[in-house]
């Protein structure tokens, strides 16, 4: 069995699963987690574009179902679909730019054979390309978010779209299971993929979105992780994987993003 395989059968099973990365990819990752502490507060401030969920926004900008708790990290967003508005930036020509338009052409493809593989464990026809509406997210927890009196860095939801390729640079992500936290525990070179919600709605409940949190850390420390976030196509018109019935998923997309405290997205 193939690895693509068995996290497909995983996700379809449990609504989580791993992957094996490339050397590649794992080098991408390495040269964005290391190279964001370079970037000059100017050069975030000026590449920040709200409206479009991209570029960089400071930290608290985002939240998990409560507005008053904000997620404590910062952020950088890159969605492939606004880079072609972006290049008079000298900051698209840096080499943290470089490593992250890389790693997100390839853990888009990675994505989409992930993604054909849970449909055919479903019997149905692949989705088509979802590259257009899909981004990259960096959340960077500084080590001044510690010894505050919350649990959470990021308090227990689940993701709003379809799967969701997390890669941290530490432990913290647990799997909200009842009143249990798992640990989430990953190889240097593995990726972990969490169902979203979408998904959940897709496959007519079949597949158990994946309620995950991320704990804040008992001594101060730095902690960064590097998210692929997976939305079907808005143009697609989409068939329920059991019921067989017409689904549009789009209001439900920007209801999802909106919800974390995010612009609507323009295009939905």
């Amino acid at each position: 069995m193939t690895q693509i395989k068995a996290c497909c059968e995983s996700i379809a099973r449990s609504g989580f699963g791993t992957l094996q990365i490339s050397d590649a990819m794992l080098q991408d990752y390495k040269k964005i987690v290391d190279g964001y502490s370079a970037i000059s507060q100017a050069t975030k401030e000026s590449f920040s574009f709200a409206l479009d969920t991209d570029g960089f926004f400071p930290f608290g900008a985002e939240y998990s179902g409560i507005e008053d708790q904000p997620d404590l990290c910062e952020r950088f967003c890159y969605w492939p679909v606004h880079a072609s508005k972006r290049m008079a930036f000298d900051f698209t020509r840096s080499t943290f730019f470089a490593a992250v338009d890389s790693f997100e052409r390839q853990i888009s493809e990675l994505a989409k054979e992930l993604m054909d593989g849970v449909c055919g464990e479903f019997g149905v026809s692949p989705l088509a390309p979802f590259r257009s509406a899909s981004y990259v997210q960096l959340c960077v927890y500084g080590a001044q978010t510690t010894g505050c009196v919350r649990r959470f860095a990021q308090d227990p939801h689940e993701d709003g779209h379809m799967l969701s390729f997390i890669k941290p640079t530490r432990e913290g992500l647990v799997l909200v299971k009842g009143s249990s936290l798992e640990p989430v525990r990953l190889l240097e070179g593995e990726i972990a993929v969490l169902a979203g919600s979408l998904l959940t709605e897709l496959s007519d409940h079949a597949i158990p979105a994946a309620y995950h949190a991320v704990l804040a850390p008992l001594k101060p420390v730095a902690r960064s992780s590097l998210i692929y976030f997976a939305n079907p196509n808005p143009e697609q018109l989409l068939t329920s994987f059991y019921r067989r019935q017409s689904i549009d998923l789009n209001s439900t997309v920007n209801a999802r993003h909106t919800g974390f405290g995010n612009q609507p997205i323009h295009s939905l």
